[in-house]
């Protein structure tokens, strides 16, 4: 047995057959010999004999020879009087000539240049692409908004490699904080702002109390606490700011403004009233109440402490909790030392008794004084003996108050102290046991002391670090709660990390409910001092996050010139950022090397964990789909510059890639950079290009004419511009000019910087306005058909179709569609329209939907398009067919428009006269049947290169003539000669291929065959005989998994990836094997032909699949082919049809010996 590609066949019995066919072609010399043909007979036998590379004769281009063949078989279509294939009996079940193995599943081609990086994701991008349109149509028609959105958090670093740049000489770090980072920073700043006034007021106030005659001249104090009110007031303002900045910003203004605020503002209030002296001396108390404010420097530095906390810095959180309350214990006594000289002073000023003058204290100086009074107040609530008691009642409370209140706080504060310091210990004792354990444990594995000593280096290093294992073990609870809450918590742990890139951020909202499972598939890495992350020249995995510690990003060594004058080609940061993208994408070899400079984690997920998360939410693929190609398009551009540090992409690049999406539109509505183009007012002027068509204009001043009337093609301001496509504009712009130039019978217009040998005849240029103009257009009619022109290139872009339904934005038609009914807040032109030109355009651009007048000119549809055209022109006139054919041939004069504004270059005399005759059979399309019509036109087409049309075969040579646009009667005569090389059965195949109508018989449309066809012919190695080979290898492979199957007249088969590599594969070997690695893709829209990884291995000679035996069927298979066609052609006398028994089961192919021992029917 052997293999040619995926098809098992004996060798043995090829051999035997073919041994056959060459008895059976002396058999036939034999009977030839009396009727003294015996050149044919010779023909035979060199045909027998011939090599594998040998030709066969060419036939006359008039037309196939009427001279009788042996087993001439009957065509299973047969060709009715009015030029129309009909099938004869029903359409047998057939089965395919190549056994295959080759997998279903589903594709779309969007982009030809990433098609080669997206292998896993664009299959299943199609699988899901149905569904997730059916889920964002959904997430279109909810209007409410929801309640938490996601937010995209940026890194804080943003890595701009201008050492990369062929203009740059340093590897420079700039670092760009984000709007959050920002708020987060200055919150930071105004909490470390308040804890200083808060201090000072705590210091300065009771002494200013005890002792007012040292401020009595003003000074700094003064003047400080005539500026704090307003610093007070501000606070209460940026509570606000920071309520309303926030992500729940209702909910923390509520919670603000019933709690902190009423706070906040009676002590603003009491500030002003001190400040304006409207207080007696006698309640000068009352200026301790600004002491509450103490309460925001606890509320400071709990938010200093959860900081502390999240950034592992679990040491400093003891030692700060202890120094609070030292602080607090200090503060309270300083305050009542204040107060009981505050209270000796006024008794002493009422001229009464105190404890002050009894211990003749008040002689001493200020300092001394105050140091007596905080020992007294120390020694009341404290065991030991103090010489100094109350005088008087006040005093005598004011004891009693100090030990009822104070000796509390104190053993409170006492013992949050001694709890720290006992968890100080805990945590040490800890800390060594575990590191007495693991030398116990080195020592008893005999373990090498180089390595120990690393060992016992790493785990000091872990543990002294902000994430000791041991600080964030999981409690025991966790083991009692249902694993949804657990999956819960992880996501609630690993998401905010997540959050720092856009695609992320984008994914984790939660109406899309798939945050828990992204969280899941990132898992959870651990490197000491010194590690690799990754290095260069090993096989990329996946995407890696760093969350905590420092690293060090070393680019590969290069020889570029930028490279040469960089002094330090690494990074160090110890900051949150993302790695190696790109690896999620497609196949990558790392080219740098990043390395934990300190103890450091990171999250890290693979492309395998990605698909394999993503595969079961839709609308997740085809997001992910989107942004992945436009990530690539933005790598491709600058794949040189930026190859060796291909792992760390601008920053900016994700955020551009994510709005290209269109799930960020449906989840941020209104974010989109279209909808700066929205006008809500009408514009005063209406568009009107009645000049352009009327005056006489140089072309220069067309061109000039035609860009000042039409906004969205204006440069800096004008749509196309804004979205990108330029080139579309170009295009729009001569479609334009070429209906101005129609209209105005401007011949020499439409044919400048055409060459002279094929440039277009007047003669044709006549008969081409003749058919356009048989009807008169009116002015308001032609000037819809300018905005409609201007306005179809804008729909291509995928940002503008954003603004469509998704229903509605598949292709350009369907947004075209959907634009001139809604859009025209964000069209100018199509706003400042007259209902006089408007109301003819929704009836064209439905028609335009239906039926592509492009596929039509070259045969690339089938009768069933021209059906669905005659049924959408019941309800219209001929005017609207007329002003629908005349918008579609200026749109195809206009496909050159990049390459020049002057003059058309498609329509040259060729093409010019294929349009005519496309345009004259569609004139009939009311009276005849659309068989008939498409028929009738693929007729004149064949008889303009004189080639025949009596049977099916020759409307299948017809049409494959318009498809390999065929315009010389020499390239007819090369595709005659190819038909004649194919076997019997191969074109029973392009029979079912090109003459089953679509409409009353199910077939397949496949779409860029034009180009399949072109390119094979262009590749000599290939041919187009060896493109119809393989077309009907995946015909018969798309019968043999059911394709036809799907829904709908016509299965339409997309072949671009296939038509892409067929201009440079070597030989048809190589493109079988090819094709054999190949997918078909079965999905809503039809199917898909997908070349994977796999395939473009073969094109590049990484995957051989080399053998003796396939070549020997090749040859063999040939060797069949050229004696099949031998013996058919040769003539036979009247009455005398000998024929070739046609194995078609292996039960046939297993009697060659017995047929060998008997006479076979040939001899008898």
């Amino acid at each position: 047995m052997a293999t040619l590609g995926k098809v098992e066949v004996d060798i043995n019995l090829l051999v035997q057959l073919q041994e056959q066919l060459i008895q059976s072609a002396k058999a036939i010399g034999e009977q030839l010999e009396s009727t003294d043909l015996e050149a044919p007979l010779s023909k035979v036998k060199r045909v027998s004999q011939v090599s594998t590379d040998a030709t066969i004769p060419n036939t006359s281009v008039q037309g196939f020879s009427t001279t009788p063949r042996l087993d001439e078989k009957p065509e299973k279509f047969e060709l009715q009087p009015n030029g129309v294939p009909m099938l004869t009996t029903t359409a047998p079940k057939r089965h395919s000539m190549l056994s295959s193995k080759s997998s279903v599943s589903s594709i779309t081609l969007e982009d030809a240049g990433c098609s080669r990086m997206l292998d896993e994701w664009r299959e299943k991008f199609v699988l899901a692409q149905q569904e997730a349109i059916d889920i964002y149509s959904e997430m279109h028609r909810q209007d409410a908004t929801p309640k938490k959105a996601f937010t995209r958090r940026h890194s804080h670093i943003v890595w701009t490699f201008e050492g990369l740049l062929p203009t740059a000489s340093d590897f420079n770090l700039a670092i760009a904080f984000n709007p959050k980072e920002l708020l987060r920073l200055w919150r930071l700043t105004w909490d470390f702002l308040t804890i200083v006034l808060v201090a000072i007021d705590a210091f300065v106030l009771p002494i200013r109390l005890a002792w007012p005659e040292r401020f009595a001249d003003g000074g700094y104090v003064q003047s400080f606490y005539q500026v704090t009110p307003v610093f007070w007031v501000i606070d209460i303002l940026m509570n606000f700011a920071m309520a309303a900045l926030s992500q729940n910003k209702t909910r923390v203004l509520l919670t603000y403004a019933c709690t902190w605020l009423w706070f906040d503002v009676g002590l603003v209030v009491l500030d002003f009233v001190l400040l304006l002296q409207m207080v007696p001396e006698t309640f000068k108390s009352l200026t301790l109440l600004r002491l509450f404010r103490f309460a925001k420097f606890k509320h400071a530095m709990v938010e200093l402490e959860s900081l502390l906390e999240a950034r592992g810095m679990i040491r400093a959180k003891h030692i700060s909790t202890i120094l609070q309350c030292v602080i607090f214990i200090l503060g309270v006594n300083h305050v009542l030392a204040c107060v009981t000289v505050y209270v000796a002073k006024r008794e002493q000023f009422y001229q009464r008794v105190n404890w002050m003058d009894e211990n003749q204290v008040m002689s001493n100086d200020l300092l001394f004084q105050y140091m007596i009074s905080f020992n007294w107040v120390i020694a009341e609530y404290t065991p030991a003996p103090y010489p100094f008691t109350a005088t008087n009642e006040l005093e005598q409370g004011l004891v009693l108050a100090i030990i009822l209140t104070c000796l509390p706080m104190l053993g409170a504060q006492i013992g949050i102290i001694s709890g720290t310091l006992t968890k100080m210990n805990e945590k040490s004792k800890e800390r060594e046991t575990v590191k007495r354990d693991l030398q116990r444990w080195l020592r008893k594995t005999r373990a090498p002391k180089e390595l120990t000593q690393r060992v016992v280096a790493a785990l000091d290093e872990v543990l002294k670090s902000g994430e000791n294992p041991l600080d964030f073990r999981e409690p025991v609870a966790l083991d009692f709660l249902p694993t949804t809450l657990i999956q819960e918590l992880h996501m609630v742990n690993t998401s905010h990390k997540l959050f720092i890139h856009p695609l992320f951020s984008m994914l984790m909202d939660e109406r899309l409910e798939f945050g828990g499972r992204l969280a899941s598939s990132f898992q959870s890495k651990v490197y000491i001092q010194g590690e690799a992350i990754f290095s260069q020249g090993r096989r990329a995995e996946g995407i890696y996050i760093t969350t905590h510690g420092g690293f060090s990003f070393q680019p590969s060594k290069s020889d570029s010139s930028h490279f040469k004058s960089r002094k330090n080609k690494s990074v160090h940061w110890n900051n949150e950022s993302w790695f190696a993208e790109l690896s999620l994408y497609l196949p990558r070899i790392h080219a740098s090397t990043l390395t934990a400079m300190t103890y450091a984690k990171s999250l890290m997920m693979t492309y395998e964990n990605f698909i394999e998360v993503a595969q079961d939410w839709p609308a997740v693929v085809v997001a992910v789909h989107e942004y992945a190609q436009s990530f690539l398009k933005l790598y491709e551009k600058r794949s040189y510059v930026l190859q060796s540090t291909w792992e760390l992409p601008p920053v900016d690049w994700p955020d551009y890639a994510v709005a290209a999406t269109q799930l960020a539109e449906l989840l941020i509505p209104g974010t989109s950079r279209l909808h700066s183009f929205r006008v809500m007012d009408v514009p005063v002027e209406c568009v009107d290009y009645r000049k352009l068509i009327l005056e006489d204009f140089s072309l220069e001043g067309q061109i000039d004419e035609v860009v000042d009337q039409t906004k969205e093609l204006q440069e800096d301001t004008g749509i196309y511009d804004a979205l990108g496509c330029q080139e579309e504009a170009q295009r729009a712009t001569l479609s334009m000019l070429c209906l101005v130039w129609f209209v105005r019978d401007s011949y020499e217009h439409m044919i400048a910087n055409q060459d002279d040998r094929s440039r277009l005849s007047k003669s044709t240029w006549k008969a081409i306005r003749d058919l356009l103009f048989s009807h008169e257009i009116s002015l308001d009619e032609l000037n819809g058909l300018m905005v409609l022109l201007a306005i179809r290139g804008i729909c291509k872009s995928p940002d503008f179709a954003k603004i469509a339904p998704p229903k509605d934005r598949t292709t350009p038609e369907q947004v075209l569609s959907y634009a001139v009914e809604n859009l025209q807040a964000y069209l100018p032109s199509l706003a400042s329209l007259k209902s006089e030109s408007y109301e003819h355009l929704g009836p064209i651009v439905d028609i335009l939907k239906e039926f592509n007048f492009a596929q039509f000119l070259q045969g690339e549809n089938n009768p069933h398009s021209v059906w669905l055209l005659k049924n959408g022109l019941t309800s219209q006139g001929g005017k609207v067919l007329k002003m629908c054919l005349l918008s579609q041939v200026c749109i195809l004069c206009g496909v050159m428009g990049t390459t020049t504004l002057r003059g058309s270059l498609f329509l040259n005399e060729a093409n010019g006269r294929c349009l005519v005759k496309a345009l004259n059979t569609l004139q009939h399309i009311h009276e005849l049947d659309p068989h008939e019509v498409y028929w009738k036109y693929i007729q004149s087409r064949a008889e303009a290169l004189n080639l025949p049309v009596l049977t099916p075969s020759h409307m299948v040579q017809a049409r494959l003539a318009c498809l390999t646009r065929c315009v010389e009667q020499q390239m007819a005569a090369d595709l005659q000669d190819d038909w004649l090389q194919l076997t019997q059965k191969e074109r029973d195949v392009l029979l079912d291929i090109f003459l089953l109508d679509g409409h009353e018989q199910k077939t397949f449309v496949f779409l860029y065959l034009p180009l399949f066809l072109a390119n094979a012919k262009a590749n000599h190695d290939v041919d187009l005989l060896g493109g119809l080979k393989l077309l009907v290898e995946i015909y018969d492979r798309l019968l043999q998994h059911r394709c036809l199957s799907l829904t709908g007249p016509s299965v339409v088969v997309d072949l671009s990836s296939l038509a892409l590599v067929m201009k440079d594969v070597e030989d048809i070997p190589t493109l079988r094997k090819c094709f054999d690695f190949a997918k078909l893709v079965k999905h809503e829209n039809g199917v898909t032909v997908l070349l994977t990884s796999n395939s473009y291995q073969v094109l590049s000679g990484q995957l051989v699949h080399h053998t003796r035996s396939a070549d020997m069927l090749e040859q063999l298979t040939v060797q069949q082919s050229k004696l099949e066609f031998a013996i058919r052609s040769l003539p036979l006398p009247r009455g005398q049809r000998p024929s070739i028994s046609h194995f078609s089961s292996e039960s046939e192919l297993q009697e060659p010996l017995r047929l060998q021992a008997k006479p076979s029917p040939l001899e008898l």
